[in-house]
């Protein structure tokens, strides 16, 4: 080939949409996929979809309803905006103690947190908790009230020392199988007691 034929080719190739796609990276159908805020018609659409078929497979649903969202921008929608049973606005004055004991024997697991609190989202108890821990250090004051504390450190302690005696005891029996360990029967007949008298 020449060098005009092997440049015209390579220009040729860079003009056609396959290499454009393949170039890309994401799929063709990806491009007409809607981003931003979602319409009423839209919130709609996946409540319908929602209330027919159940939570599950959210790619599912741009498939079967024609709505031009992806599979996690519908599950988030859902899950954070339109599901029936959600909580909106401030927390009661019973939630938030709850989450301050629940961080404190967890830690960052939101997911976990919201499951003991019905209705409320990861993301919104996430939210509460870093904007609580901002004024809580800008005030100079601890993390926790001295009380949650002591009763999380507590907790993890009998944690650790159940913990460590499960695995000692997991070890131990890992050494030695005790349902093959056999103890013979010993007899002591030439056995002479020396007698104090």
């Amino acid at each position: 080939m020449s060098a005009t034929s092997e440049s015209e080719m390579s220009k040729n190739d860079l003009d056609s949409p396959t290499s454009d796609d393949a170039n890309s990276g994401g799929n063709i159908g990806e491009s007409n996929l809607k981003k931003g805020p979602w319409t009423l018609s839209e919130d709609e659409i996946l409540v319908e979809y929602v209330t027919k078929h159940g939570e599950g497979n959210w790619n599912a649903v741009q498939k079967h309803t024609g709505l031009a969202r992806c599979g996690k921008s519908c599950r988030l929608r859902w899950a954070n905006h339109l599901r029936p049973d959600l909580k909106k606005g401030a927390f009661s004055p019973e939630e938030e103690p709850l989450i301050i004991e629940l961080h404190a024997r967890m830690g960052n697991k939101w997911a976990r947190m919201a499951a003991e609190l019905p209705g409320r989202t990861d993301n919104e108890i996430k939210n509460f908790w870093n904007t609580r821990i901002k004024r809580r250090q800008r005030a100079g004051l601890p993390v926790y009230p001295p009380d949650i504390y002591l009763k999380a450190l507590n907790e993890n302690l009998q944690m650790e020392e159940t913990n460590t005696f499960l695995s000692a005891e997991v070890q131990c029996s890992g050494m030695m199988p005790v349902d093959k360990f056999e103890i013979p029967a010993v007899e002591f007949k030439t056995l002479n007691m020396n007698h104090c008298t």
